[in-house]
Formats: C-alpha cells, sequence, structure tokens
C-alpha cells in the first residue's frame, strides 16, 4: 500500500507531528510518500525526514503522488 502523506502546515509542530506520523505508517509496512512544500521547521521534522529517506520512503514536493497513493492523508 502507498500512503501519501501531504504536511501543508508551516506550524512547526504541527509539521514535526506529520512527519513523525508518516514514520509511523511505515512501521504497518506502507510506502510513504510524504509531499511538503514548506521548509522544514524544526530539527526533529528534519530528522523525520532524513530517517524516511534512509529507508527508501520518498520525500518531495511532487503532488503527482496523490494520484499513485492507495489512501491520502492531510496535514493542515
Amino acid at each position: 500500500m502507498i500512503v501519501a502523506v501531504l504536511v501543508r502546515t508551516t506550524e512547526p509542530h504541527r509539521q514535526s507531528e506529520a512527519l513523525r506520523a508518516a514514520l509511523g505508517l511505515t512501521l504497518r509496512g506502507a510506502k510513504v510518500h510524504v509531499v511538503i512544500d514548506a521548509p522544514v521547521a524544526t530539527s526533529l521534522a528534519q530528522r523525520a525526514i532524513d530517517t524516511l529517506r534512509s529507508f527508501g520512503h520518498v520525500v518531495d514536493a511532487d503532488l503527482t503522488a496523490v494520484a499513485r497513493a492507495d489512501r491520502v492523508e492531510v496535514w493542515t
């Protein structure tokens, strides 16, 4: 299953929470594609991005990921 996680918030705590939630989705075996178009607001958010990428998940600003996803989660 591919889950697209759209991180549309610029609020630092909420952005970090969204990225940690994306990490949690990987624990259930989902392939995660995070779409984030705002600057990374905290070191915790950056750490989550780095971890996702190290596990082979995609983190970028490509909205076409939504069309390929089985599920979409939006964080505002």
